[in-house]
Parts: C-alpha cells; structure tokens; sequence
C-alpha cells in the first residue's frame, strides 16, 4: 500500500502540482530533461532524446508523446518549472496496473522529491485512472531507486534477466509492485499473496466469494500466462 505523504513533504513541496503535460509546457520539458540527460541516461534509454535537436524536432516528439494512447506523461511543477516528470505505460499482462517511469530533475536531486514524486504519481493510478496496482522495473544496480521505491511503499516481486536501459544497465531487473487498498484488503482478510490478486475477479464485490474457490485462485496466481515460460 502507498505510504502517506509526510509532515515534511506536506510542509515543503505543497506548492508542487502534478498534471500531464500540454503543448505550452514543451520548452519548459525540454529544458529540464537536456538537463538532466547525463543522470538519465545511466538507467533509461533516452532514445530519441539521446542527442540534442531542433526545437521543432523536439516539439513534434513531445507532441507525438503526449497524444499517444499507450501512454500518459506528467509533469511535477513548481511554478512554471518542471522539477521532474513521469510516464504511465499500459503494460501487456493485465489491463489492471501501470508500469510507471519517472526522473527527477538534476538540479532537485538530493531533496527527496522523487519520493514526493513517486507518491503522487501512484496516488493518481489508484484514485485518478482506477489501476489495480503500478509496477516499477528498476536495474538490481540502481540501489538508491530501489530504496526509494521500498521506502514510499513498493514491494520486491522478483529479478529476471533481460534486455536493460542505459548506460549502467546490468542485464537484470528488479520488478516492485504497489497495491491498492483493494488488494492489500483481500490479501489480509482471506490469507492471500498480494500479486495473486491483481486480475483475480474477488476485487469486485459481486464475485468475492471467489476467492474460497482454489480453482479460480490457481487460475489467476503470479505470474500471469504471458509472463510463464
């Protein structure tokens, strides 16, 4: 489950508001990504953000972005100032979750606004877009991510080798995933893993007698088919 905001998140970022991105913030973007492009790229693959490019260049990707379906890209703002930014991938194995990804700018490091960050993006799949739970991947070698992610509320599902982003990518990564209070519920109440409910039809109240079924709980248990060998 998320982890409440703090008494000094609320006391010192309560002038920061998340909300996607428009056309009109696109310099603004632009200027905070380029500079944050080098503590990027150790993790992320900036692809076609990787050099820098004309500014109608830059507009018609950002455009592209931000009218794309298979995505949602938000902007933390204090101000007219971007001080990070974080993206809703709809991922393959479940309509229920989000796989989120999300950088802080690099003047702002070090002030524990990714974690603010992080909250809000996550408050906002739950309450906002209705997601079961958001998943993180993040490089087993990005241990200040990975402590981030644990600290605001995130849960260590597994590692598995495959194809990583960025210049430090290590072939591995680690997938957290944060539930909703729905599930944390079900997975209390009725003796229940977590990740074994995230499709399960028990989240609606019509069909929780489900959950006493094996059968059905065999059914839906982690990991999905997509994901088994």
């Amino acid at each position: 489950m998320i982890e409440l905001f703090t008494p000094h998140e609320v006391e010192n970022f309560n002038d920061l508001k998340l909300r996607l991105l428009t056309p009109s913030d696109a310099l603004e973007y632009f200027k905070a990504f380029y500079e944050s492009r080098e503590n990027n790229s150790s993790f992320l693959d900036l692809g076609y953000l990787a050099d820098p490019h004309s500014f109608n260049e830059n507009f018609a990707s950002f455009m592209a972005t931000i009218r794309s379906r298979k995505l949602d890209l938000f902007g933390l703002r204090s101000d007219k100032r971007v001080v990070g930014a974080g993206v809703y991938h709809f991922i393959p194995y479940s309509e229920n979750g989000c796989q989120m990804v999300l950088w802080v700018r690099k003047s702002e490091i070090g002030k524990s606004i990714g974690a603010y960050l992080l909250k809000c993006l996550t408050m906002h799949a739950f309450f906002n877009k209705k997601f079961h739970f958001v998943e993180l991947l993040i490089d087993e070698t990005n241990t200040a991510s990975r402590r981030m992610a644990e600290k605001v509320g995130y849960i260590y599902i597994e590692t598995f080798e495959t194809y990583t982003q960025g210049e430090r990518g290590s072939g591995k990564y680690c997938r957290y995933i944060c539930f909703d209070s729905t599930i944390d519920a079900l997975a209390e109440g009725y003796g229940k893993k977590e990740i074994d409910l995230i499709d399960h039809p028990a989240y609606n109240p019509k069909f929780i007698y489900l959950i006493l079924d094996e059968n059905v709980n065999e059914a839906f248990k982690w990991p999905p088919p997509m994901l088994r060998d």
